[in-house]
């Protein structure tokens, strides 16, 4: 029909990118992703010649925001105005190595930029990849409840013993290297008192028997004078 042959093809979205140390950093809006499920924000690094520029992007028949993101090349031309640059990204085969000559374009664009004329190589993310690759490698683990102690309550903190079973005396007098600690200066000191044996029962001490009543008070008196 002469109507859809000459329908004009509407942008998907919008993008915004600055000069940066060898090449440029920019984003993308998508108001028209091409898919529900696909970002609608993206950020591109660029390595190549560093420029600027404001453009419209078009999304491939076919494709969605999503086949932007990861590694990719680019071409851009420009005159100041019109500039203009196609983006594609390289698949890899599932081991991270790229396939340069399975590209395809995923996106063309149109609008003003600084001159220039030169491929570059392109890396595209989400925002919440980017913050989840920070998040993992480059912030440090959140704080336990044992970091929040003083240095010193946290060093007596690490001493802690585990429950398990004893490996040492609790009390260092009582090991076998202190079981005599004055033997080398005064020599081996024993007890006076031999060891009792429980297997024999102790002979009765023999006391010789004396009388009782007022004779024992008479001979208790007499031995006292």
């Amino acid at each position: 029909m002469p109507g859809s042959e000459h329908r004009i093809r509407w942008p998907d979205g919008a993008s915004l990118s600055v000069p940066f140390p060898y090449g440029r950093i920019g984003g993308t809006y998508y108001w028209n992703p091409g898919s529900p499920t696909a970002p609608h924000v993206t950020l591109t690094r660029s390595l190549g010649m560093p420029g600027a520029g404001v453009h419209t992007v078009f999304l491939r028949k076919g494709m969605t925001s999503d086949d932007t993101l990861g590694p990719g090349i680019s071409g851009n031309v420009s005159t100041i105005l019109p500039s203009v640059g196609l983006n594609g990204t390289v698949p890899n085969d599932g081991s991270y190595i790229p396939r340069p000559w399975k590209s395809r374009v995923t996106t063309v664009e149109a609008g003003i930029g600084t001159p220039n004329a030169s491929p570059a190589i392109t890396a595209t993310y989400t925002p919440q990849q980017i913050a989840d690759f920070i998040s993992r490698y480059v912030t440090p683990p959140a704080m336990g409840p044992q970091d929040e102690l003083p240095p010193f309550v946290r060093t007596l903190g690490s001493g802690l013993g585990a429950v398990g079973p004893v490996t040492a005396p609790p009390i260092r007098y009582l090991s076998s290297r202190y079981q005599n600690p004055l033997g080398n200066e005064m020599g081996d000191w024993r007890a006076s008192a031999e060891p009792v044996d429980t297997s024999r029962p102790a002979s009765p001490v023999s006391t010789p028997q004396e009388p009782g009543g007022l004779l024992g008070l008479i001979q208790d008196y007499l031995r006292n004078i």
